[in-house]
């Protein structure tokens, strides 16, 4: 199933008493980042964003801060990079 990150994306109750899990795989593409280019979001109640989440899959470099302050819109967290998150040193 392929469909935009704007629509469709929501948490519901579980309540069927059995563990629920799901995977995915999420990709964005930096020229849209940069231009704001998407699918308008009218389904989720999502605060925030998740831009700090994404790295280049070649060197693990994360997307510019610039891009990512594109999306500030008063309702993110104050970010803190975990030391875990440091791009691994090519050996």
């Amino acid at each position: 199933m392929l469909f935009s990150a704007a629509q469709l994306h929501s948490t519901v109750p579980n309540t069927c008493g059995l563990t629920r899990y799901s995977i995915d795989f999420r990709t964005v593409n930096l020229d849209d980042i940069w231009t704001k280019c998407g699918a308008p979001n009218v389904d989720s109640a999502a605060t925030g964003t998740t831009l700090r989440d994404y790295v280049r899959a070649t060197d693990f470099t994360p997307l510019p801060d610039e891009a990512v302050a594109l999306y500030f819109d008063g309702t993110e967290a104050e970010f803190t990079p975990s030391p875990s998150a440091a791009p691994l040193s090519a050996s």
